[in-house]
């Protein structure tokens, strides 16, 4: 009986270890940029990552104005190269963290796509969009 209990407290742990070590399925792959807003136009330019993630995600935001919000909007170049406003348009947004997926600004982006973010009020925040 002690041996058939230690084997099964013995196995748990191994079982346990391993589900602590495997990523969450809707993060993996998923590629996280620190970038800086602009006013109304992308400051800090990033490529979408080709990875399992297909949208842009804030997970990340600061303001640096102290106001503790801000509205943020996921821009993109479409295929002539211009830049162009996510679908999605702004959020009004707390400083924090957000989960994966809470946040979308813009959907479906193609790996290798530049991309940024912009501020409503002022530029110099602080985002970080998984993708």
């Amino acid at each position: 009986m002690k041996k058939s209990l230690a084997a099964l407290a013995t196995a748990g742990v191994a079982a346990a270890s391993l589900l602590a070590a495997a990523p969450t399925a809707s993060a993996s792959g998923c590629v996280s940029t620190t970038l800086t807003t602009g006013l109304y136009s992308p400051y800090t330019v990033a490529y979408k990552a080709a990875s399992g993630c297909r949208d842009l995600n804030l997970t990340y935001a600061h303001d640096n104005s102290g106001q503790g919000s801000e509205w943020y909007e996921g821009w993109y170049k479409n295929s002539s190269g211009a830049w162009t406003e996510g679908a999605s348009g702004y959020h009004y947004i707390y400083d924090g963290s957000y989960s994966l997926g809470s946040i979308v600004l813009v959907s479906d982006l193609t790996s290798g796509r530049a991309f940024g973010v912009t501020s409503w009020h002022e530029s110099g925040d602080t985002v970080v969009i998984t993708h």
